[in-house]
This record gives C-alpha cells, sequence and structure tokens, in this order.
C-alpha cells in the first residue's frame, strides 16, 4: 500500500481538468502565492488522516499567521513537505470515493459529506464505469437529495454533480488504485471544488 503525497495527487487531477483551490509546496512565506485565507497541511505519504494529528491549520488570515503555522508544522513534523492552498469558501459537502474492491471490481462511492456525514450515512455505490443515467440515479439513491435544491442559501444543479461523477469515472476506470477519496468536494450553483483528495495505490 502506497499513499500518493496530496500535492503530487492534486497536481496530477489539476493536469486532468479537474477543479481544487489554488496551492503551493513551500518553505517559507515568499512560497505561498495564493490569496487568504488560506489552508496549511503536511504533503506526506505516511498521513492520510491530518486533523486528528494537529497536521492541518485552517482560516489562516495573512502572512504572520501563516509563519507561525508553517513554523508549527515544522516543529511536529520535521522534513515533511508543507502545502499551502486557498481556503475554499463554503459550499454543500458531498463525499465521492473509489474502491478497487476484491470481490466486486472498481466501485464509486456518492454521498452526502459534511458534518453530519457519518452520522446519517447517506451514501451510494455503483461500479465503474458509470455513464450519466448512472450517476442520476446515485444522485436519487440519497436520502437528503433535497440539500442540492437549496440549504442554507446554498445550492447545485443536477448537471454538476453527474458531469463530476462521469468525469471522475472515465479518468479512473483504467487507472491502477486502492482507494480514492475527494473528501470533501464544495457544490455551487455552477461549478465545484476539490477541496480534499486521497489516493492509496
Amino acid at each position: 500500500m502506497t499513499i500518493v503525497p496530496e500535492f503530487e495527487f492534486k497536481n496530477k487531477i489539476r493536469e486532468l481538468g479537474f477543479s481544487l483551490p489554488r496551492g503551493f509546496l513551500v518553505n517559507r512565506v515568499e512560497d505561498y502565492r495564493g490569496n487568504f485565507p488560506a489552508v496549511a497541511k503536511i504533503s506526506s505519504d505516511k498521513i492520510t488522516h491530518k486533523s486528528e494529528i494537529g497536521a492541518l491549520i485552517v482560516d489562516i488570515k495573512g502572512p504572520e499567521e501563516l509563519r507561525e503555522s508553517i513554523d508549527s508544522l515544522r516543529t511536529k513534523f520535521p522534513g515533511e513537505p508543507i502545502y499551502v492552498e486557498e481556503m475554499a469558501r463554503r459550499g454543500i459537502e458531498v463525499i465521492i470515493g473509489l474502491l478497487n474492491d476484491e470481490k466486486f471490481g472498481k466501485l464509486i462511492l456518492f454521498g452526502i459529506g459534511g458534518f453530519y456525514s457519518e452520522l446519517i450515512k447517506d451514501v451510494t455505490f455503483k461500479k465503474l464505469p458509470l455513464d450519466r443515467e448512472d450517476a442520476s440515479d446515485m444522485i436519487n439513491e440519497l436520502r437528503y437529495r433535497n440539500i442540492f435544491s437549496g440549504y442554507r442559501g446554498l445550492r447545485t444543479s443536477e448537471d454538476i454533480i453527474v458531469n463530476l461523477l462521469v468525469k471522475i469515472s472515465e479518468t479512473w476506470k483504467g487507472e491502477n488504485f486502492q482507494q480514492v477519496d475527494f473528501n470533501p468536494v464544495f457544490l455551487y450553483s455552477d461549478s465545484y471544488l476539490i477541496v480534499d483528495a486521497k489516493m492509496i495505490i
């Protein structure tokens, strides 16, 4: 099992045309050329759950806070690469994942994300490859799908979700992987952002 470092994986999927926040590997504050607020994190092939071990710092408001965040991460995780990216504006949170299962083959997961995701466990699975009808079915199989039509001033469209699910399916149907996680993905009225991405091969 090999964890692909976040920076490396995000660069790959950005080149494939997926939408992500701008991010930079940094050694010092001046290496960051994005906007604030920002997020600083460890980009490592050893760490998957960053927030649980203090490898993630969010809502960094300016260069001085960024300097302190870099120093803190460097102290806790000496020698590990530090990745800083623009903090995404809040959207409707969903989870998209891929799993290469010994019994069922390559599967795609789609579900409601955010704070209550582990509580409500509203997810659905389909086999790859996925067509537009399959992707639309995945949306309709979710119990809380009405969230996409409007929730706390946020909304998205079925086309945004279907296009993204099909693009992910087409990209990874022939790839070698054990697991791919896009969690969270923020959905907006006319776009999306993959905020966190992880790949295990």
